[in-house]
């Protein structure tokens, strides 16, 4: 199936169940203050931009902001506003120079920074996943270990059966039930359907997992059935899906409290 609901309800409760709250920043001590650098992850092919991360009190005028990186005891950079940075350990030298109160300062700090590739998946680790989307005898997809090994992650998902997904596209036309839109009543027939060729085919088990994809937010979803990779989808089908579960999030909360009923 190209997107299971069980999968799709799951998404909803996960987007919908936390909350950030936002901590006021408080006053800086000092007139420029030179943050921390935390440890920067890379795609297997990318490198790290690194700025400086400065901290600066009110009317304080920043004039200049300077790295200088060492590698080894050798210098690689010098006196740069940004650099790019491959994966390894450096010692990176920051130094801020302003005018604060009709005076002018400079700060400096020196500190590591590790740079490490992410294990992740590019697309090119995606097109070399074998998936059997008809489920026939003469092609056998990936199981979920060989593509935990592939995509580099073990991911994480969810396990169901053709009954429970019956059961949430039957309760879900129950709630629709009078409801004047025939395009979704005819999107859950299709699904229905489909789980019927589903089972048909000897399919009695499904399982939605994620896996960490290379960039930003980026995700890879697959659908497994019987233990047999069926699908792996883009990062760009599963946010269109994350965006349609989000709309959908009512509904969806109502079908979930119909079935614990």
């Amino acid at each position: 199936m190209r997107r299971t609901l069980l999968g799709l309800l799951a998404a909803v409760l996960v987007a919908s169940g936390s909350t950030l709250v936002a901590t006021p920043a408080q006053a800086a001590s000092k007139p420029v203050t030179i943050k921390k650098l935390s440890t920067r992850w890379i795609d297997w092919n990318g490198s790290a931009v690194v700025k400086p991360n400065v901290k600066k009190a009110k009317k304080v005028k920043v004039l200049t902001k300077a790295m200088t990186v060492r590698q080894g005891g050798k210098v690689v950079r010098k006196n740069r506003s940004a650099v790019r940075l491959r994966p390894g350990t450096y010692r990176l030298t920051t130094k801020v120079t302003y005018t604060f109160e009709g005076k002018k300062g400079a700060v400096t700090r020196t500190q590591q920074l590790v740079v490490k590739q992410g294990r992740c998946a590019t697309r090119s680790d995606v097109r070399g996943l074998v998936s059997d989307p008809m489920f026939v005898p003469e092609v056998v997809g990936d199981t979920v270990a060989t593509v935990s090994a592939k995509l580099h992650s073990r991911g994480s998902g969810q396990k169901y059966t053709t009954d429970e997904m019956r059961t949430v596209v039957e309760a879900l036309k129950i709630l629709l039930r009078g409801q004047k839109i025939p395009g979704l009543i005819a999107e859950l027939n299709k699904m229905l359907a489909e789980i019927d060729a589903l089972e048909a085919r000897g399919i009695t088990t499904m399982e939605d997992r994620m896996y960490r994809g290379c960039g930003k937010n980026r995700e890879v979803p697959t659908t497994f059935a019987n233990g047999e990779l069926m699908r792996a989808g883009n990062d760009v089908e599963f946010f269109l899906a994350m965006e349609s579960a989000q709309s959908a999030q009512p509904l969806a909360a109502a079908a979930v409290a119909a079935l614990l009923d």
